[in-house]
C-alpha cells in the first residue's frame, strides 16, 4: 500500500510541477484507494484536471525548456561538476596478464602510476617504466591504453564506463591482437592497485 501511495505522490507532483511551469496555481486532486496503484487511472485524473482547467500539455522538449526557464527564475542553477579524480585512491597500478595479452601487448604490460591532471573527469594514469604509455577513460566506450592520453585507438581496453576507477572492474578487459586486426578478451589479464594514497 506504501508502494501506490508513493506513486500517486509522485503522480501528484509531476502534475504540480506541469501546472507551476505552466504559470497556474497549485490544485489539489482527490484520489481514492483503489486507484493508487493504478497508473492508467491516476494519468486519466492528471489529464482530466488539466482538461478542467483548459490547459493543453506542451510537447516533452518544450516541457524541458520551460522547467529550466521555471528553475532560471527560482534561482536554481545546474550543480557543480564533480570531480571524480578524488575518489580514486590508489596511485600505482599494475597492468599484468598470464595469457595471449601478454604475448600480443608485451610493452603495455607494467606499472602505472596517476597523473597529476585527470582526463575527462575521471584519473588518467601513465606508464613508469617502458614505452610511456597512458591510461584513460573515453567517455562513450570506456577504458583504454593507448600511446598517447586522448587517442581513440590503443592496446588494452575495458568498454565498463560504469566504474570511476579503472582498478575496480572485475573483468573484461580485452586486447588488441595486431595479427588479426581483433580485440580479443583475456581472463587473465587484470589491473591492479598496488600502492594506494597515503593519507
Amino acid at each position: 500500500m506504501e508502494n501506490m501511495r508513493m506513486v500517486a505522490m509522485v503522480s501528484l507532483c509531476v502534475l504540480w510541477v506541469l501546472l507551476v511551469v505552466l504559470g497556474t496555481h497549485a490544485i489539489t486532486i482527490t484520489v481514492k484507494d483503489e486507484d493508487l496503484g493504478n497508473q492508467e487511472a491516476l494519468h486519466q485524473l492528471v489529464e482530466a484536471k488539466v482538461d478542467a482547467l483548459g490547459g493543453v500539455l506542451p510537447p516533452m522538449h518544450k516541457l524541458h525548456q520551460l522547467v529550466e526557464a521555471k528553475v532560471e527564475t527560482l534561482g536554481g542553477a545546474n550543480p557543480p561538476m564533480h570531480n571524480l579524480t578524488s575518489s580514486c585512491s590508489c596511485d600505482k597500478l599494475l597492468l599484468s596478464s598470464l595469457g595471449p595479452a601478454a604475448i600480443f601487448q608485451p610493452k603495455v604490460m607494467g606499472i602505472y602510476t596517476k597523473s597529476w591532471t585527470s582526463y575527462n573527469q575521471h584519473p588518467s594514469y601513465r606508464q613508469n617504466y617502458g614505452a610511456d604509455y597512458r591510461l584513460y577513460q573515453l567517455p562513450t566506450s570506456g577504458w583504454l591504453v593507448a600511446y598517447k592520453r586522448g587517442a581513440n585507438t590503443g592496446y588494452v581496453h575495458n568498454p565498463d564506463t560504469s566504474q570511476t576507477c579503472p582498478y575496480l572492474i572485475q573483468s573484461g578487459w580485452l586486447y588488441y591482437n595486431s595479427v588479426h586486426g581483433v580485440w580479443y578478451h583475456d581472463t587473465t589479464l587484470v589491473l591492479r592497485c598496488i600502492q594506494k594514497t597515503e593519507e
